[in-house]
């Protein structure tokens, strides 16, 4: 199974785990830590993520259980998870309004509550989730100073920001972002558009994508841009030899040389093995690489 460097010696599974909808997957304890221990088993060590995940924030906890069942499962995984997100529910019940925080008391007190939720020591990536319009770049530096220093955190990265963003509060922050995770498929290509996968080759960042299959309306799609791509996926997944179209989004991708990083979420272990599979073997051409590309909106000229 492929790693990717993130910086220096710190590296992920090409293929993470994303963790958002593990409330939906049914599994009880026991099989959620065979379900653990099996991704490790196929090289899938890195497992994604977020304060705000699952039902009124129960996610991280979900997963934490698992590590208190079997402790020696943590040595064996890198965790992410991210904070700066506020929604109204239950488990916030003072919040009327969705917004961003960035304070430093916030983001102190959101790490402390994912370190217990997950019973562990420390996170190995922390996140920014969303760009907070109201942030304040040297006291986010201070911030992150204090949670590495603390050997709460081990390495930042950014989620869901444009270049100028990234760049602006890389400027003030003194730890390196070490990647940069937001949405790619083929019916949301607007981090192509917007410049975002090129920032990443000028930054030498590893991308991670999330929702590569478009929270499955690649399968069943809606309407006739949707229904049209599905079309396109399926007549290169003939000219491939593939199984499933499935396999013709991870490919592309993966294709790209920025060396990006996938993250699904899914329990679905045939469609993780089919990820794990589409990094190697046959791959597509760039004709049918660019296909994709435009039938996704992109204007070459």
């Amino acid at each position: 199974m492929l790693k990717v460097y993130l910086h220096g010696n710190f590296s992920i599974s090409k293929i993470v785990i994303g963790c958002m909808r593990m409330h939906e997957f049914g599994l009880n304890l026991q099989q959620r830590t065979d379900f653990v221990e099996w991704c490790i088993d196929q090289g899938i060590t890195t497992f994604d993520h977020a304060d705000i995940y699952g039902g009124n924030h129960h996610n991280e906890a979900l997963f934490g259980e698992v590590l208190q069942m079997k402790p020696e499962l943590r040595e064996k995984i890198e965790i992410i998870t991210k904070c700066s997100i506020c929604v109204p529910n239950d488990e916030n019940p003072n919040i009327k309004t969705r917004y961003f925080n960035t304070d430093r008391d916030y983001i102190f007190k959101q790490v402390n509550n994912s370190l217990e939720k997950l019973q562990c020591e420390y996170i190995d990536l922390l996140l920014i989730h969303m760009h907070d319009l109201l942030v304040n770049p040297k006291e986010l530096n201070g911030t992150l100073k204090q949670l590495k220093d603390e050997g709460k955190v081990k390495y930042f990265g950014l989620s869901n920001h444009n270049p100028l963003e990234f760049d602006t509060l890389q400027k003030y922050v003194d730890v390196k972002f070490v990647t940069h995770q937001f949405m790619l498929h083929p019916l949301g290509i607007e981090n192509y558009k917007n410049g975002t996968m090129t920032h990443c080759l000028k930054e030498g960042i590893h991308p991670m994508f999330w929702s590569p299959l478009a929270g499955g309306r690649i399968f069943n799609p809606k309407n006739a841009f949707e229904e049209n791509m599905k079309n396109v996926l399926e007549s290169i997944r003939q000219e491939l030899h593939l199984e499933n179209i499935d396999e013709v989004i991870y490919k592309w991708l993966l294709k790209h040389s920025s060396d990006p990083v996938i993250v699904l979420g899914t329990g679905n272990r045939e469609r993780i093995m089919r990820a794990l599979n589409s990094i190697g073997g046959i791959q597509m051409t760039r004709e049918q690489w660019y296909k994709i590309l435009t039938e996704a909106g992109y204007e070459l000229w």
